[in-house]
């Protein structure tokens, strides 16, 4: 066959192709689509969650290795039983200064400087840093790289040397952080609210402010880290490509070594009770914003409750997504709303927050307000509909996946539950725990646990424009967020 022949065959059928797409996609386009809620899908089948190997090194130290052959990388994640929640209200920053200059600073073999330059030239990446209740560092390397980069962070957490140059630049990115907190009113409530509801003056309420930075010295550091990096207080999670066996002796070697501390495992900073207690309304003024921020709540739970579960999807109800009560009755139907949503704050070893925020224009901020509490006494007052509890546990349980589509993930989960002390077989019994979930459960859940008649009303706006006073709603009381010491 010549070639002047094959073209024109070749050409043909493709025109054939073209036609028969074309008559095809004709009558799929006459044809009445679906609607969605007439999808047809079948059960969601239960997550089999790999486990990872645990045991506990004789200084006390908690390993986790996870094998993982797919790429040649190799991650870790350390947690360290600290946080800012123990350090000196007066002193406030020294968490954050520790775990930034750890890093930055370095230790005498491995300095911070030179250190950034060997990471590069290696592709791996360490972090360290503490929030309000862990601490913790990172791995990411290449597999052949990852003995060397365990060396140097056994190094940093065995023996960080903290340079005062560190913790000056440190204090000095800290002060700007502090000078310009005021910017953002979205930012303001967010803050000011928790503050408002775990005590400002509390370990889980103060905030870093220009004096605790200048009270915090080289000496503290050094105090701090010898108090809380011991390894009876660490877990250690290691997952990628690597063989078990000799992981576990790669650890021991560089952190097996470390001695056991003395200082016990410190208690868990009460709650302040009057503060999480606290109702009312409370405005910060802002005139230079051209909308109101707002936060609606009160003192949440813990993820040990055994309502945990109904509360998960009754806040999915009230407003956890676009077919939520508040997007659509709030913002959707009566446009009240730029952004509005909800969420049950339940924390792991001491109670969360549970709130109903958005923003709004400011001639709408009472409607607003008043809108959202309307919804929060009406999932109080009435079962949710059947097709509301379905559709909640099946958007709650589809994205529930993602949240251990990989390995890092896995081993990342049961470390903070084995952290906070919860059963190596939470995750486990999650999936079924929201599917069993009920109406009249997410009722009682709802009556038991949201007080909507003692809420804390929290708005950031200018009140000159709101629609009505803010004193329709109670007694008001204006917040002071003046940066002490700026000039």
């Amino acid at each position: 066959m010549n070639q002047t022949l094959k073209k024109l065959l070749v050409s043909a059928l493709a025109f054939s192709l073209c036609i028969c797409a074309g008559s095809a996609l004709a009558q799929a386009q006459n044809k009445p689509a679906a609607h969605f809620s007439q999808l047809q899908l079948p059960p969601l089948s239960s997550i089999e969650i790999k486990k990872p190997e645990r045991t506990v090194l004789e200084n006390g130290l908690t390993l986790y290795l996870m094998e993982n052959h797919e790429l040649p990388l190799i991650d870790a994640q350390l947690l360290v039983y600290t946080g800012s929640r123990w350090e000196p209200i007066s002193k406030a920053g020294l968490a954050s200064i520790v775990g930034e200059v750890i890093r930055s600073g370095g230790s005498e073999r491995f300095p911070g400087d030179a250190l950034d330059d060997e990471l590069d030239k290696c592709a791996t990446s360490i972090e360290v840093g503490i929030g309000q209740n862990q601490g913790s560092a990172s791995i990411s390397s290449l597999a052949e790289n990852f003995p060397r980069a365990l060396e140097i962070l056994s190094d940093l957490i065995r023996q960080p040397v903290f340079p005062q140059e560190k913790i000056d630049l440190c204090k000095k990115e800290m002060s700007g952080s502090i000078l310009r907190r005021n910017d953002d009113a979205s930012s303001i409530c967010s803050r000011e609210f928790s503050r408002l509801l775990k005590g400002k003056d509390s370990p889980y309420g103060h905030q870093t402010e220009l004096a605790t930075l200048a009270a915090i010295s080289r000496e503290d550091l050094v105090r701090f880290h010898a108090e809380y990096f011991q390894p009876q207080n660490m877990i250690l999670g290691v997952w990628g490509d690597f063989k078990s066996a000799e992981m576990k002796a790669l650890v021991e070697k560089q952190l097996g070594t470390l001695p056991k501390g003395e200082a016990p495992r410190p208690a868990i900073p009460a709650i302040d009770e009057e503060a999480a207690a606290t109702s009312g309304v409370f405005l910060i003024e802002k005139t230079d914003v051209e909308q109101s921020f707002i936060r609606l709540g009160h003192s949440g739970g813990k993820q040990s409750d055994p309502d945990y579960y109904a509360l998960v999807i009754m806040d999915n109800i009230l407003g956890g997504g676009f077919s939520s009560r508040l997007f659509c009755n709030v913002r959707s139907d009566k446009g009240l709303a730029y952004s509005v949503g909800s969420s049950w704050g339940a924390g792991m070893d001491v109670p969360g927050i549970f709130l109903a925020s958005g923003s709004t224009q400011l001639a709408t901020t009472v409607q607003f307000i008043n809108a959202v509490k309307v919804e929060i006494e009406r999932i109080c007052r009435e079962e949710v509909t059947l097709e509301e509890l379905d559709r909640a546990k099946k958007t709650y349980l589809n994205g529930f996946v993602f949240s251990f589509d990989s390995t890092g993930k896995i081993v990342s989960r049961l470390m903070a539950y084995d952290y906070y002390g919860y059963p190596a077989d939470t995750l486990e019994h999650f999936q079924e725990k929201i599917a069993q979930v009920t109406q009249a459960d997410v009722l009682a859940a709802a009556k038991k646990h949201l007080k909507p008649d003692q809420l804390a009303i929290m708005v950031v706006g200018n009140p000159e424009k709101f629609d009505q006073p803010l004193s329709v709603l109670g007694q008001v009381k204006t917040l002071d967020i003046t940066i002490p010491g700026a000039e």
